[in-house]
């Protein structure tokens, strides 16, 4: 039997997948826009910085809160942020489900 240690490096291993998997998905968004215009991923993809900046500015101004990234990177922007704000989450759902499945709780 595995120990606990293990089981919880397994079930992170399960959450990076399902975060990998999210992440690539939400970068096809991109090829499918570029495709759907008849042109390829630009080489440089612009995203919004700091959102409540961006919404406040003047639209003059709102340059200052964007930057850009290849598409690359891009693709590892969108991993950070779902493992930023879902990885601990999808770990503990995932020990949940575990649980209930071997009903040793019960």
């Amino acid at each position: 039997m595995k120990n606990t240690n293990e089981i919880e490096k397994q079930l992170k291993r399960k959450a990076d997948a399902y975060i990998e998997q999210k992440a690539q998905e939400m970068f096809l968004i991109h090829e499918e826009i570029a495709q759907f215009l008849g042109t390829d991923v630009p080489s440089f993809i612009d995203y919004i910085t700091h959102i409540r900046q961006y919404d406040e500015a003047r639209p003059e101004d709102k340059s200052d809160h964007t930057a850009y990234c290849s598409p690359s990177f891009m693709k590892k922007k969108f991993k950070l942020e779902l493992e930023s704000n879902y990885k601990n989450r999808l770990v503990a759902k995932y020990t949940k489900e575990l649980i209930a499945k071997l009903e040793i709780f019960e």
